[in-house]
């Protein structure tokens, strides 16, 4: 195994665990040999990284020679051996985390996490807010997680259940006291599952339907977040108690969920109307079926008898109108919880349910029946039997005898409702300009324009069912004009989604502004949307005009100084528009799980968003591989909702240290110069250079992507050069070369020519130091360099005509440019020293990614030479390497 003295002990300890059963699986299945040969492998890539730097490059010569001579009958199986060390690693440091979070909480004598909600009501305490303040912030708190499938995990989700199991293992042999035969009945199961893991097969046969992704995304629904959501109400009254020595009195969840899955159109063909309607009933059913499971759960709970709580007279009403409205229900439950009135009354809401569910189901099989009459026909019908239901337990105090659990079933009606997940739709801004030019007997709508026109239709039927709230958000990507925004206004008034009596739609038209040039003239388009009547009654009606904003286009467009710094000016130039027209202005965040799509520690990233821009709540996607990483177990969805919820908090009160506005202008102006700079290079390199497109795709493995089943969606939007690739696989493609140049590329640049100006360097040090935005983009940038290997990518380079020579060395020289510049600024020796549980997470992994991306290079030298076969091992390689770096885009 790698080097693991400056790993935590109990981490060691669990790696070490795995590694050792991972080797004997290997043995067993493959044999000595091929263990043998793994063993090499790793040897040498642990010495081309921590042996005597002399004969680093010596090693590495070695290491590459072995791995080109390698047969492909050996080479799969020593992929497959990385591949699933780095499964369990991942799974090791998840767990870890887990486990330093619950040792801390246990400390008695430990400040409160960093990050977690107590910490954050403790700042605010100490900043001198008074506790009525903090409880006004909690009322009106907004808070949205929008589910997307893109980039899609890279891991098949049976090997995740697997690795769940695995890790369940390992926290019985933390958290309990084994006897030394469960102890050796643990490490069986454990060797099972690595054996199952290692029979398994890692790669899709074929692509996952939307339906697939679907279903894979409300599993974090269902298993974990659910409960967590429920639950939060508790989290935040506990921290805000032990923070404030005063109870916080009661308080809504402040978050809420929706989902892409199954509405995103944007570029995939797949999502059809039908495939939209599909699965907005399955998110009904599957919620439905959820309520029924808690229902259910409480009928065997809540088991007071009259003898000794007497039945209320609003029950006892309630009952008796429940009996004359389902007497098949009264007479079957009759004998069987008499003398039980809150039971009997569950059984009624049960029966209640089980008519919604089964009319939804009829749906999904094509049967036409009406629903019935006594099934509930909204959450809110269901939230008055539970409210009963808490009121008449307090009243024969029974508080501490089942209200607890009332209120978290209750608490997941009003977060969820019955849809788990709140759908919203994505359509291109093209598509709506084509459909409404087509109402009124206009042109033939394109094709885009007849399927949005359809699905509009079937978000209508779906409201008609089930209520506003199963769909409500239609979002225009690549909007650039008020016209977009009205076609689409437009269009849902034609389609039936407008509400007389308000005199508005029943969807809130989004704006998407992702390219440069569109978040520059967003302002302009709001108040063009503003000075409309139509739309501004619209507005006046719906409370709060959304607009989303895309951190990925931007950044593949213009770089990411140019990209950060367009969307710190459009965000604040939106918040002024929307304030001087009284319209209240919600911004979305698309954020994806790579720095160079606006990833980076959640905290931090709402902490470093323009004062004043939380003020209509705080909305933000969850993509892909970020789903597991964050959501996978309950306490990762709990430190991951914690973060979020603090940080968003602190904001609102504007509790954190902040410039003074003159100074935030200041380092504002800066910070635009550096982002022109950074443009300038930027462009020349991507866009300008005639040698890039041809480099680019010979040194990366771009075109190998998009084989790799792992998405619905198709890597383009359409036809067409670098401009139609998705930003996804172009930092998918960078990330497996290892020099993920979106994620730096401009910043060294403009960085240097800033420091040679008088005081240059003091000033951005002053920046750093003051400024939370540009902390945060220098940390994140920070981040990027230390999991690049320029040298590893070096090697890709070789790939690419000899021709582009000249370009790698200038992207060469930009990495240690920017390497150089940021250690200046931040005053660190090495990289990530301000962050050393990263930093050693970085050395850990490092010597096992290695060998893999060797291996990649050599297969892809064999596949363009023309060598068949080669295209199973080339996709394990994006496998394992996307494992390794914790990315795919």
């Amino acid at each position: 195994m790698a080097r693991l003295s400056s790993v935590d002990p109990p981490l060691r300890r669990d790696v070490r665990l795995l590694g050792r059963l991972l080797g004997e699986v290997l043995i067993e299945q493959q044999g000595q040999a091929l263990f043998d040969l793994e063993e090499q492998v790793r040897h040498l890539s642990i010495q081309r990284r921590r042996g005597p730097k002399p004969g680093r490059r010596a090693t590495a010569g070695e290491l590459a020679a072995l791995l080109r001579d390698l047969p492909l009958e050996q080479a799969e199986p020593v992929l497959r051996a990385f591949s699933v060390y780095f499964q369990l690693v991942n799974l090791a440091e998840q767990h870890h985390r887990i486990r330093r979070t619950r040792a801390h909480a246990s400390d008695p004598e430990a400040l409160p996490q960093r990050g977690s909600l107590e910490a954050a009501f403790q700042k605010l305490k100490e900043a001198g807010v008074p506790a009525e303040r903090v409880r006004e912030a909690l009322r009106t708190m907004h808070v949205t997680l929008t589910l997307t499938a893109h980039p899609t995990q890279a891991a098949r989700r049976t090997l995740l259940e697997k690795l769940y199991r695995i890790q369940r293992l390992l926290e019985e042999r933390d958290r309990c006291s084994l006897t030394p035969q469960e102890m050796a009945d643990n490490l069986e199961s454990m060797r099972e599952e690595i054996t199952a893991l290692w029979q398994s097969d890692e790669l899709r046969r074929m692509k996952p339907t939307v339906g697939d992704e679907v279903k894979n995304v409300l599993w974090y629904v269902e298993e974990v977040l659910a409960e967590q959501l429920a639950r939060l109400p508790e989290v935040i009254a506990w921290a805000f108690e032990h923070a404030y020595a005063e109870p916080l009195g009661p308080i809504a969840s402040p978050a809420r969920l929706h989902s892409w899955v199954g509405g995103d159109m944007d570029g995939n063909p797949l999502v059809t109307p039908e495939v939209l309607a599909d699965t907005l009933r399955a998110h009904r059913a599957r919620g439905l079926r959820m309520l029924l499971r808690d229902i259910e759960s409480l009928g065997v709970n809540l088991s007071q008898s009259d003898r000794h709580a007497t039945t209320p007279e609003e029950l006892q009403a309630s009952l008796e109108k429940d009996g004359a409205r389902l007497p098949e229900v009264a007479r079957r439950q009759g004998p069987r919880t008499a003398g039980e009135p809150w039971r009997r009354k569950l059984r009624f809401m049960e029966a209640r349910l089980q008519l919604a569910l089964r009319y939804v189901e009829g749906q999904r099989v094509g049967r036409t029946e009406p629903m019935a009459p006594e099934a509930y026909r909204s959450p809110a019908e269901l939230l008055q039997d539970l409210e009963l239901i808490e009121r008449t337990l307090l009243q024969v105090k029974s508080a501490r005898a089942g209200v607890r659990n009332v209120r978290r079933v209750l608490e997941r009606v009003r977060v969820m409702g019955f849809h788990l997940a709140e759908l919203e739709f994505r359509v291109p801004a093209e598509d709506a300009i084509s459909a409404a030019a087509s109402l009124n007997g206009g042109p033939a709508p394109s094709e885009g324009g007849e399927r949005l026109l359809a699905v509009l239709e079937r978000v209508r039927e779906a409201q008609t069912e089930s209520g506003e709230e199963a769909c409500r958000t239609f979002i225009l990507s690549m909007a650039s004009t008020a016209d977009d925004v009205l076609a689409a206004f437009r269009c849902a008034r034609h389609a039936g989604l407008w509400d007389a009596q308000r005199g508005c739609a029943t969807v809130d038209i989004v704006p998407l502004f992702e390219q440069l040039g569109a978040l520059d003239d967003g302002p302009k388009v709001l108040e063009a949307l503003f000075a409309d009547p139509a739309y501004r009654r619209h507005l006046q009606a719906r409370g709060v005009q959304e607009v989303m904003v895309g951190y990925s286009d931007s950044g593949k467009e213009v770089g990411l100084l140019a990209a950060a710094a367009a969307l710190y000016r459009a965000q604040v130039a939106l918040n002024q528009v929307a304030k001087a027209a009284g319209v209240p202005l919600r911004l979305f965040h698309g954020r994806g799980e790579s720095v160079a799509r606006g990833g980076g520690p959640a905290q931090q990233a709402i902490l470093a968003l323009p004062p004043g821009s939380l003020v209509g709540g705080y909305k933000a996607t969850e993509q892909g591989e970020a789903l597991d990483h964050k959501y996978a177990r309950p306490e990762l969805a709990r430190r991951t909702l914690e973060l979020v919820l603090g940080g968003v908090l602190l904001h609102t009160m504007d509790a954190q240290p902040r410039p003074s506005e003159a100074d935030e202008a200041a380092f504002r102006d800066i910070f635009n110069t550096l982002a022109e700079t950074g443009r300038r290079e930027y462009r020349s390199l991507v866009w300008e250079d005639p040698r890039f497109v041809e480099f680019f795709l010979a040194a990366t493995p771009v075109e190998e992507i998009s084989a790799l089943p792992i998405g619905s969606r198709p890597s383009k939007r359409k036809a067409g050069g670098l401009e139609s690739l998705r930003a996804i696989p172009w930092v998918f493609a960078w990330t497996q070369n290892r020099a993920i140049l979106p994620g730096w590329y401009g910043v060294g640049s403009a960085l240097e020519a800033f420091v040679d100006k008088p005081d240059g360097l003091g000033r951005l040090k002053r920046m750093y130091r003051e400024w939370p935005f540009f902390r945060t983009v220098i940390d994140n940038v920070t981040m990027v360099l230390a999991k690049s290997d320029i040298a590893i990518a070096s090697r890709y380079a070789t790939l690419a005509p000899e021709s582009t020579r000249p370009l790698w060395r200038r992207i060469r020289a930009e990495y240690k440019r920017t390497r150089r510049l940021v250690k200046r600024i931040t005053g660190e020796a090495r990289l990530l020293d301000h962050n050393p549980q990263l930093q050693r997470s970085i050395a850990l992994r490092n010597p096992y990614v290695d060998p893999m991306s060797f291996l990649q290079v050599e297969l892809l030298r064999r596949k363009r030479a023309g060598q068949e076969e080669v295209d199973r091992p080339l996709l394990l390689t994006l496998n394992g390497i996307a494992a390794g770096m914790r990315n795919t885009g």
